[in-house]
């Protein structure tokens, strides 16, 4: 696998007019909550500070930066669940793994994890997951800067809230933290293994000639 990408990454069409983009999440977390979507991914979660396991989106070292990127933008301060608390990573496993998205908008989640340890190197000398959470906060905060950093990490903002807020058949709102924090009731019926989103879609999807 070539780890580092020698240009920043392209933004996506499906990205370049964030706010659409936003708007159609938003309509896909109404058709998610009434249909229920992807099986439990338990097995991404990890609580340890030691590069995390790869699995057939991210190497090990990409599965790290991810996880603390995702800390960065919800952190442990008390305030409510953390990505940890959410598994907001395990979500996003499931978002890559979505066949019914484009390729280029997986392939830019990926190469913004890249391009920020690129980042980290050229500044810093060391990884981004090496960094201390201030040097990691510092690039962070250079990223939104930047017309890629400021929408991949919106993409992310996006990504987590809909951790927070879907049921956690999805594989994020682990133990309905989310939920929870929001004062949120869920309706019912809740979305099993039949009626999760890609079951709904591949159900009612035309077929082909």
């Amino acid at each position: 696998m070539d780890y580092m990408k020698p240009n920043k990454p392209n933004i996506p069409d499906a990205y370049k007019d964030i706010e659409t983009w936003e708007t159609n999440r938003r309509s896909f977390l109404r058709a998610a909550l009434i249909a229920g979507a992807a099986s439990q991914i338990a097995w991404f979660t990890s609580c340890s500070r030691e590069l995390e396991k790869g699995n057939e989106h991210l190497s090990p070292e990409q599965s790290t930066i991810l996880k603390d990127m995702l800390m960065i933008i919800f952190p442990n301060d008390g305030n409510g669940p953390s990505a940890d608390d959410l598994n907001s990573f395990g979500y996003i496993m499931w978002v890559l793994s979505d066949t019914y998205r484009e390729k280029d908008e997986n392939e830019f989640i990926v190469e913004g994890i890249d391009w920020s340890n690129k980042k980290a190197k050229e500044i810093y000398g060391d990884n981004f997951y090496e960094l201390t959470d201030k040097e990691q906060k510092t690039l962070v905060a250079q990223f939104v800067e930047m017309d890629w950093g400021k929408t991949w990490m919106s993409v992310m903002v996006t990504h987590v809230l809909e951790s927070a807020v879907l049921d956690p058949i999805y594989g994020g709102n682990v133990d309905e933290a989310g939920w929870n924090w929001l004062n949120h009731v869920p309706g019912l019926p809740r979305p099993t293994e039949e009626t999760r989103f890609e079951a709904f879609i591949n159900k009612y999807k035309p077929q082909d000639a």
